[in-house]
């Protein structure tokens, strides 16, 4: 009869990989790669994969397991590991910033007159390294940030935008310590030209004590932003610009020529020492 369900018998089962089709007037007999149905229109079945699961089981043992396990652990460890690292290294660059802020904006500053004269031409400081390095009695704010131009060409190497803003911040650092320079050059001509040491500028004890002391609180003030501008360099540094690994090797290597310039400044103090001639020079002539 026509439009009632085929019987079990009268239907068979593609394989996997078959593809079948049902053709009208076949009186319900199976065909090659499906079954056929009475009275039906031709139509297309759809092929049902089994996974071999047997296969997949036999792949996840017990003992593949703990292994994968294993090695997850290890791994996992490593990675902690890193982060231990990381994390000490972020302590101890954030530790060397607050020890750096005391030196440069409290240690380092001018609390008395005379200590003016100390932070200008330090006596620790020999010459050779004063030329070299000084300014306002420590290193140029632009030169820490120079530094790591220098260092990137063999200890870290830094990206294209990070060298532009380096050069930014060192364009915009110039321009400070170029305000800073023409503060202390107009302080060190009035003190030349107006301070009352010449005889023509003879004044009372008490008036010229007090001209004296009102230009040295301006040194003061310029030798504390020269200070600020410092530590500001060097937290760009730290901070902004290198990452925590890199900042551990600037920092390194920013004490090591620190270290070296000195040596070599200190030596060359020794080498030269005062003049002096043979006796025996002095007695033929």
């Amino acid at each position: 009869m026509k439009g009632t369900m085929p019987s079990q018998s009268a239907m068979k089962y593609p394989d996997e990989d078959n593809e079948c089709e049902v053709k009208e007037g076949n009186g319900g007999v199976s065909v090659e790669g499906g079954f056929a149905v009475e009275g039906k229109v031709q139509s297309q079945c759809i092929s049902l994969y089994k996974r071999d699961l047997t296969k997949r089981g036999e792949e996840l043992t017990f003992e593949k397991n703990g292994v994968w396990r294993q090695e997850q652990k290890g791994r996992t460890a490593r990675l902690e590991k890193q982060l231990r690292v990381r994390w000490e290294l972020d302590e101890i660059i954030e530790e060397q910033v607050n020890r750096f802020h005391a030196h440069y904006n409290m240690d380092m500053v001018p609390n008395r007159l005379k200590d003016i004269s100390q932070l200008l031409m330090p006596s620790w400081t020999p010459p050779d390294e004063l030329a070299s390095i000084g300014w306002l009695g420590d290193w140029r704010p632009s030169a820490i940030l120079d530094l790591v131009r220098g260092l990137s060409a063999s200890c870290f190497p830094i990206s294209g935008s990070t060298e532009h803003l380096l050069m930014q911040l060192v364009h915009e650092i110039r321009i400070e310590e170029a305000i800073l320079d023409e503060e202390m050059a107009e302080i060190q001509s009035k003190c030349i030209l107006y301070l009352p040491f010449a005889p023509i500028n003879i004044q009372s004890g008490g008036s010229a004590l007090a001209c004296v002391h009102s230009e040295f609180k301006k040194i003061e003030r310029v030798i504390t932003k020269a200070q600020q501008l410092r530590f500001k360099a060097l937290e760009l540094v730290l901070k902004k610009i290198l990452n925590e690994f890199d900042a551990a090797e600037y920092l390194v290597a920013f004490e090591g020529i620190q270290d070296a310039i000195h040596q070599f400044a200190a030596n060359q103090r020794i080498q030269k020492g005062p003049v002096a001639m043979p006796a025996k020079a002095l007695g033929s002539a």
